[in-house]
């Protein structure tokens, strides 16, 4: 005989337990107007049959599913896995579930991650853009989910925004590198499209040339040629040539790329070259070589932001939309020091 392939159903449970259809779904629920044998009994009989909740029948019947998604472009970046870890704790504390869904940086990837979240009855988005794409959001919007941007505002988007002062560290960066003795620099920007590149460059060339430092001791390098590379020699060849003594980078990944090929050809950092990068990663892996950071005064404050902007938005979808700008400071290591 050919076994039923069909899930586990509170129909099948009640037939097990001799109760109805609606006394298996109150007991799942811990209603106290059951006894609580039957109650233990009940979920006692669903674990042994493998019973797993529908919620998104259950959403739809209570327009909750208190599922949250995220959706991120590059999730293996140390400044996303971190931060998303923290929202994650902090939404289950208010009752709510993620669902984490990575673009790869590919707008078509994201805007059928975000149909996907739509689909499961999310109760809310927090979406990490990658450019100023405004597709991905609009759809969101369209549905009437609660939105909130982290990192970036994507033009034309009227909805919750968390981010850094992304320009005051670049300023931040070019003074310490200024202050230490340096006068010839490497600056290497962040993926084409992303809303804090131009503002973190902006801020560090601003500086240098309020210090009286001109654009030809500023070499740029694109961070999508440097990304992607995985050979040392390869990174080392596109650092060429090397007369610059201070290197900025959009962010700590690309950073401790370059440091690594830099050591790997008998560069010393901080006593050759000295390197500032931006998120601060090292504060959740302290395993990391020292590495100067620009990160956000409160490490803990920018998941706190973006789940109370959320948690607010679901609870009044009429409240005034936030831009909120948390400040940054400069995370000093070893990799910098005074050039002598």
């Amino acid at each position: 005989m050919k076994k039923n392939q069909n899930r586990v159903t509170i129909k099948d449970i009640a037939l097990k337990c001799n109760v109805t259809a609606n006394t298996v779904s109150r007991a799942l629920r811990d209603d106290r107007k059951i006894s609580e044998a039957t109650i233990q009994k009940i979920k006692k009989t669903a674990q042994e049959m493998g019973y797993v909740r529908n919620n998104m029948a259950s959403a739809m019947r209570s327009g909750r599913s208190h599922l949250i998604s995220v959706i991120v472009d590059d999730l293996p970046n140390p400044h996303y896995s971190t931060l998303i870890d923290k929202i994650d704790s902090l939404l289950k504390k208010n009752g709510y579930d993620i669902m984490i869904l990575c673009s790869h940086g590919k707008i078509e990837e994201s805007l059928k991650m975000a149909n996907l979240s739509i689909s499961n009855l999310v109760n809310g988005i927090i979406y990490f853009p990658d450019s100023n794409d405004r597709n991905v959001s609009e759809q969101i919007k369209k549905n009437h989910i609660p939105l909130v941007l982290v990192d970036r505002a994507v033009s034309g988007i009227e909805t919750d925004v968390v981010r850094v002062d992304d320009y005051q560290g670049g300023v931040l960066a070019a003074e310490c590198m200024y202050m230490a003795g340096h006068r010839k620099f490497l600056y290497i920007c962040g993926p084409e499209g992303n809303g804090a590149q131009p503002l973190r460059q902006q801020g560090f060339l601003d500086t240098l040339s309020e210090y009286g430092i001109g654009p030809s001791e500023i070499r740029i390098i694109r961070g999508d040629q440097i990304y992607p590379m995985r050979d040392s020699a390869e990174l080392f060849k596109l650092l060429q040539p090397i007369r610059y003594t201070g290197i900025f980078s959009f962010n700590d990944q690309i950073a401790y790329y370059v440091m690594n090929a830099l050591l790997a050809y008998g560069y010393r950092v901080p006593d050759d070259i000295s390197m500032i990068g931006f998120d601060h990663i090292r504060c959740g892996m302290p395993y990391l070589r020292p590495l100067s950071s620009v990160g956000c005064e409160n490490a803990g404050e920018l998941a706190e932001r973006i789940v109370e902007l959320l948690l607010r938005r679901i609870d009044n979808p009429e409240y005034e939309f936030v831009s909120e700008i948390l400040p940054v400071m400069l995370y000093e290591a070893e990799s910098t020091v005074k050039k002598i």
